[in-house]
């Protein structure tokens, strides 16, 4: 994974819609967090395809901070993913596990949030 803590101070390394940019306030560790502000047609999603190994199990992680904020992966089940429905104003840490398949070599990781909802904060995103 690349960037995964938005150290770049960009977001480079993720495909993101409008609404995503990077800021130094809130974040979880570090300087800069990603923050994604939906509309009432986008959930401000930023992606990111990473090479993995076939038969593998990995565990997802992010720290969040906001309502309705989605982590997830597509493995060999079919899309997975995690959320929450609300911080309370503060980071809490969003989990899953996930097995690629037998064949499976490359996974697109997702983040964002929901339409219409306030801006969402995420930093600290690993796959391991």
């Amino acid at each position: 994974m690349v960037n995964g803590g938005f150290e770049a101070g960009s977001t480079s390394g993720w495909s993101c819609q409008a609404g995503d940019r990077v800021v130094t306030s809130p974040v979880h560790s570090g300087s800069y967090a990603l923050a994604g502000t939906p509309d009432n047609s986008t959930t401000a999603q930023c992606t990111q395809t990473v090479t993995v190994s076939p038969n593998t199990t990995y565990t997802l992680s992010a720290w969040v901070n906001g309502s309705y904020v989605y982590l997830g992966a597509n493995a060999a089940s079919g899309d997975v993913n995690t959320w929450t429905p609300g911080t309370n104003g503060t980071y809490q840490q969003l989990s899953l596990r996930l097995t690629t398949g037998a064949t499976q070599t490359s996974l697109t990781l997702y983040i964002h949030g929901w339409y219409a909802q306030p801006t969402y904060y995420a930093d600290d995103i690993t796959l391991n």
